[in-house]
């Protein structure tokens, strides 16, 4: 009996053994759910707290009033609040910084040069705006945003600070300002090798023009954008973004659409006394028997390479040769410009080829497959990105098409700011779309306040009236475009002059534009958020798109949206509108990074980041 009761308890001692694993990874599990939910809710508090600082609709618009009177005392108090936190000019004068402003192309050269100098094995730091999901992408340390920890960690830690030393109850920075002098700590902590910092508007009164003495600068793209606060002219822009240029710091800029600006650009860089040199095309340089392959896809990203690669060699050699860091030019063989030196294209390296292919920006052409969709989203606001990203989608959409079966083509579109619309939909009328959606840059019309994309600048609505203004003139668009056609079809056939005269008058005289309702000759919706629309144009074949309607529309998607095998959907006019559109599709940004330790140099994970990446994109030869 006695032998029975040992071998029976040893049996259950060996059950308990073999268990007891299993149970310690349950209860591992539980802990880790558990402090993950409670990482999740202190973030969420902390995103919260920000979205505290933005200011809202009434005040921005005094702000934007007084703007031209108070520019001047942007810098001074981002010099104020850092003093606070603890961060002098000395320490900044420490930090490494690439210096990128510009209108068109800053975040795709940073990406670039980020890039770049991780595969050399540097440690980076980036700071870039707008955020497309999380505001956590606005930091990134190698690459990757910092972790929900770090961000609400170093978050307290400033917030608390500048709290218990405010001379009053205003005397806090707004949103942009608080996370420029987030990035710029957190940097310093982190101890960065390099931090590659976009300026968020203009330079010369932007907050990140605190930085007495960056490595380099470097100018891209310039273009009509935030006239309200830059000036209506490109001489005017081109001023405030030369702004950024510091005395014996080189600057490098890319060839400008309209001379004038690069004009001023010239006259800036002496009175600054910034060398100024120009780029040269991406094709001059030495790739070897490697091919010419960018990670971002567009044809403006040739430029926007090509200024990367110069400033990450300078960077790079002014580690090693300091300020004496020699750069070979030649002369410009423009004759407006006959004495601006151009920077000599060198032999890439293996890391610069590999940083370049790399390369990931989100938001920024960029195609996206979920089951019978594709989204191809494009964050152009301005007439001259608007081209390039028609182009990249006229381009690229046949290659996304199956051979078989009906394609329906969707404009998903929203123009914010003080931004002209109807140039950006002038551009766009001429695509052949099946159906325009029009819709706020909400993601769903109950956000809260602790939501990363959270937007008090505006109200809701004065954002319903902004899309009604956009959907009557893509109306009106697209009829004076149908009429056109029509009277040209007379001319090459006489005989049926009667017909498309009275089809003209039709056009002119159809149903009156109710936002609700669709006019019958031109397909076009609004819909109160994004959620609500892409949840109406997937017609429930999506798997990943589930949910009610919070907003039901007047009418039901058209019977051959329902039907057709392909459904492509271009996201465009405003990058708030892109990042609300990966919420819902890729909240998670899974083809947004991918990973590279910087200095151990481990077995490079790029392919396999690519492989996931290419997915869901379409990088490439430009």
């Amino acid at each position: 009996m006695a032998r029975l009761f040992l071998t029976t308890y040893c049996q259950w001692r060996w059950w308990r053994r073999l268990t007891a694993p299993s149970s310690m990874a349950m209860k591992a599990r539980t802990l880790s759910t558990h402090c993950q939910a409670e990482v999740d809710q202190h973030y969420e508090e902390t995103v919260q707290t920000l979205n505290f600082l933005q200011s809202n609709a009434a005040i921005l618009q005094r702000i934007r009033q007084e703007r031209g009177s108070r520019a001047n005392e942007n810098i001074p108090a981002t010099e104020r609040f850092l003093a606070k936190v603890g961060v002098t000019l000395e320490d900044l004068d420490s930090l490494s910084v690439i210096h990128i402003a510009g209108t068109k192309g800053k975040g795709s050269t940073c990406s670039f040069i980020e890039s770049i100098l991780r595969e050399h094995g540097f440690r980076t730091g980036f700071y870039s705006s707008p955020h497309l999901v999380a505001v956590r992408e606005r930091i990134r340390i190698n690459g990757q945003p910092i972790s929900k920890e770090d961000f609400t960690r170093y978050f307290w830690d400033v917030y608390n600070q500048l709290v218990a030393k405010k001379s009053n109850d205003e005397d806090m920075p707004a949103y942009f300002k608080f996370l420029t002098v987030l990035a710029l700590k957190v940097f310093l902590r982190e101890e960065v090798d390099v931090a590659v910092v976009e300026v968020g508007i203009g330079g010369e009164h932007d907050c990140t023009n605190v930085m007495r003495r960056p490595a380099v600068c470097g100018v891209t793209t310039l273009d009509f954008d935030h006239t309200s606060i830059l000036g209506s002219t490109i001489e005017s822009i081109a001023w405030h973004k030369a702004g950024i240029m510091k005395p014996g710091v080189p600057t490098f800029t890319v060839e400008q659409p309209q001379q004038s600006a690069l004009h001023v650009l010239i006259e800036r860089a002496k009175e600054k006394e910034s060398p100024l040199y120009l780029v040269p095309p991406l094709e001059n340089y030495g790739w070897g028997a490697q091919p010419l392959q960018l990670g971002l896809a567009g044809n403006v990203q040739y430029c926007n390479a090509s200024l990367a690669l110069q400033l990450a060699q300078y960077w790079i050699n002014s580690q090693t040769e300091g300020k004496n860091s020699r750069i070979v030019s030649t002369t410009s063989p423009s004759s407006d410009h006959p004495n601006l030196p151009v920077a000599a294209p060198f032999t890439l390296s293996d890391e610069e080829v590999l940083g370049l292919k790399s390369a990931v920006w989100p938001g920024r052409s960029q195609v996206m497959v979920s089951g019978p969709l594709t989204f191809f989203l494009d964050g152009a606001h301005t007439p001259v990105s608007m081209q390039a990203c028609i182009d990249w989608f006229l381009k690229t959409a046949p290659m996304h098409a199956p051979q078989n079966g009906d394609t329906f083509r969707l404009l998903f579109f929203n123009s914010t700011g003080d931004r002209d619309p109807e140039t950006l939909l002038q551009l766009l009328a001429p695509c052949n779309f099946d159906l325009a959606i029009f819709t706020t840059n909400l993601v769903t019309t109950s956000m809260s306040a602790s939501s990363d994309q959270a937007n008090y600048t505006i109200s809701q609505d004065q954002m319903h009236l902004r899309c009604e203004r956009q959907r009557n003139a893509w109306i009106r668009l697209i009829r004076d475009l149908s009429k056109h056609e029509s009277e040209r079809e007379c001319h090459e056939e006489p005989e049926t002059e009667t017909a498309n005269t009275l089809k003209g008058k039709e056009f002119e005289n159809n149903l009156s534009l109710t936002p609700n309702l669709p006019a019958s000759d031109v397909p076009s919706i609004i819909f109160p958020c994004i959620q609500d629309a892409l949840l109406w144009l997937s017609c429930g074949r999506d798997p990943s798109l589930t949910g009610e309607l919070l907003s039901p529309p007047a009418f039901p998607p058209p019977q051959r949206l329902q039907e057709a095998a392909h459904i492509q959907v271009l996201v465009t006019g405003s990058l708030h509108l892109v990042g609300g559109v990966l919420g819902v599709i890729d909240p998670e940004l899974r083809c947004a990074t991918h990973v590279r330790s910087a200095r151990s140099k481990p077995p490079s994970l790029t392919d396999l980041v690519l492989s996931n990446y290419n997915k869901f994109s379409s990088p490439g030869t430009p």
